[in-house]
């Protein structure tokens, strides 16, 4: 075979399921023979994601999405794909909780179960993947605290998306340790002080922590350079708009539905807004809002 990975990509699921043709491919020496990759998407294929994907040892990359008919629980067959790089799982309807196995693929470094109906809390046990850099567990069930575990994973650049589920409970401190590039933990029931994900050495562009139940001061907030996307709205946040949020570069901001006072300060991009971005908060006036009396 001249490709270095086979795809079987929107294949019927008699078809997908006929694993014993891939497995005699993934048992050969030569690397290009090898099942390095597997693709299902668009059909609506019946029962559940197939053990049988454990015996494809070589797999990197595995992707099952907008399979609206696949149910059932993540297998544990899956601890078996040592070299797994890649596991996206979303757009389907697996249920159940998000399995401590996963803890196992030590090669992960991404991990996408969003769009799914699955429960209970985060396992620790991703924590102890050492280069897993993107998780994506929105649009689920998901309850209970954010693990602090999570902290463990301090590479630079990490992507955590937890939005829409059930989490509750505050923010574990040591976040405030972690060096986020993208992080959105809206429409939560999270409470308590969310400026900890913040700081002025970090290389974070896009926070989203808006429709919770935070509450801190802005004013003593420090912003990095590289921060361009901000959703604060819908929480309990106070003080003013600091002056230093005039030097970013922001291409799109909410700061709507908390109990910010004070004047806008005047600069950068903050007027460039509509005033639906500063509306609804206690005592915020100046433009693109009434002026200051």
């Amino acid at each position: 075979m001249a490709f270095a990975s086979i795809i079987a990509f929107g294949y019927r699921y008699s078809n997908v399921l006929n694993m014993a043709s891939l497995k005699e491919q993934n048992k050969c020496h030569d690397v290009t023979h090898r099942v390095i990759s597997l693709f299902f998407r668009q059909y609506d294929l019946p029962g559940q994601i197939p053990s049988a994907i454990g015996d494809l040892t070589y797999l990197k990359y595995l992707t099952f999405r907008k399979l609206h008919n696949l149910t059932g629980p993540i297998p544990e067959s899956l601890t078996k794909l040592k070299y797994l790089d890649f596991l996206r799982l979303d757009w389907l309807n697996l249920t159940g909780p998000i399995p401590s196995f996963l803890g196992q693929l030590k090669n992960l470094t991404y991990l996408n179960l969003s769009f799914n109906k699955l429960t209970g809390g985060i396992p620790d046990s991703l924590s102890t993947i050492p280069g897993l850099k993107s998780i994506y567990l929105d649009r689920n069930q998901l309850t209970g605290k954010i693990p602090a575990s999570l902290a463990n994973l301090k590479l630079n650049g990490l992507y955590l998306i937890l939005s829409h589920n059930n989490l509750s409970g505050e923010l574990p401190p040591a976040f405030a340790g972690v060096d986020f590039e993208k992080l959105d933990l809206s429409r939560n029931k999270l409470q308590g002080d969310a400026s900890l994900v913040f700081g002025k050495n970090k290389s974070t562009y896009y926070i989203d922590i808006s429709r919770n139940q935070f509450e801190f001061n802005l004013s003593k907030v420090e912003f990095n350079e590289s921060l361009t996307t901000l959703d604060m709205n819908h929480n309990k946040i106070y003080g003013s708009i600091p002056k230093a949020m005039t030097g970013l570069e922001l291409q799109s901001l909410n700061v709507s539905y908390n109990r910010l006072c004070g004047e806008i300060p005047v600069g950068g991009r903050l007027q460039s807004f509509d005033y639906s971005v500063y509306f609804h908060n206690r005592c915020l006036c100046g433009a693109p809002l009434d002026s200051c009396k």
